[in-house]
């Protein structure tokens, strides 16, 4: 396990078990405050899944910053490499769904993919 990985984990030994969760119980307010966005019929929400490139190397996956909020969310997420950044390793898309949408969600990756990916990473 990397270093930051595992001082997360250590970090999580520290919460006590009440204030654990006295947190999950908020997340039906987070629930709630996502669901209007896809009231609208939107197929999804598209933001970066990173702030730059993929890192160099198999030692780390890259900063899961721009994917906890939607995980807390309870929203499904998935992250698209449509691009190559300036050092040729991949740029990725995040497309979110509404709760409990994961196969559109996934219909509308295969969608963008095929629109706008087979050309950007070839």
């Amino acid at each position: 396990m990397s270093a930051p990985l595992r001082e997360r984990i250590e970090r999580g030994r520290e919460v006590l078990a009440m204030e654990y969760l006295a947190a999950l119980a908020q997340r039906s307010q987070l629930h709630d405050s996502v669901a209007p966005m896809f009231a609208r019929r939107h197929d999804a929400i598209l933001t970066p899944a990173a702030a730059g490139t993929a890192p160099a190397g198999l030692h780390s996956t890259g900063d899961p910053a721009f994917c906890m909020l939607w995980t807390l969310c309870g929203v499904p997420a998935l992250s698209v490499p449509l691009m190559r950044g300036a050092n040729g390793l991949p740029l990725g898309v995040q497309l979110l769904g509404p709760r409990h949408g994961d196969a559109r969600l996934v219909r509308t990756a295969r969608w963008l993919v095929a629109r706008v990916g087979a050309g950007a990473i070839g």
